[in-house]
């Protein structure tokens, strides 16, 4: 059984922690590209890179450390198989200095398809990779970027 299918059944761990169901509505997709986390009202920016991400957010491991906390308006810029992009949104968690979680805000319709039909092909190629994973041991590498956003 999976971390994923344990913690729908909600299994306690032999250490007494009982794992809890993911409370988003999105699942996250594993992917290696780099960002620029726009920090909107200090007018500074953070590079970092992308280490997941889904319809309503992603995480960023950053850089330099980030000591800034939750709620931070913020834009996310980067690239992924040939598509740009440049989204508002907050940080929505700090796990460490240099882990955080951010939301998207305001999404427009044209974005959001953007978005979604890249998290599709990353699904297929995660999909791909297990197939092939079931037949042999090569392995096919996490989506990455074609180029780095280093505005």
């Amino acid at each position: 059984m999976g971390i994923e299918d344990q913690a729908k059944a909600g299994v306690t761990r032999p250490n007494g922690d009982v794992l809890k169901p993911d409370r988003r509505h999105d699942g996250r997709r594993p992917v290696d590209t780099g960002a620029v986390l726009h920090l909107i009202d200090l007018g500074a920016k953070l590079h970092g890179r992308i280490v997941d991400l889904s319809l309503n957010g992603c995480s960023i491991r950053t850089e330099q450390r980030f000591s800034l906390g939750i709620f931070r308006r913020v834009e996310t810029e980067f690239r992924l198989e040939g598509l740009a992009f440049r989204l508002a949104g907050v940080t929505q968690s700090v796990h460490d200095p240099w882990n955080i979680g951010i939301r998207f805000l305001n999404v427009s319709e044209r974005k959001h398809d953007q978005l979604a039909a890249l998290i599709e092909e990353i699904e297929e190629s995660l999909a791909r990779r297990q197939t092939r994973d079931a037949n042999s041991p090569a392995e096919e590498p996490i989506p990455r970027a074609d180029s780095e956003p280093r505005s």
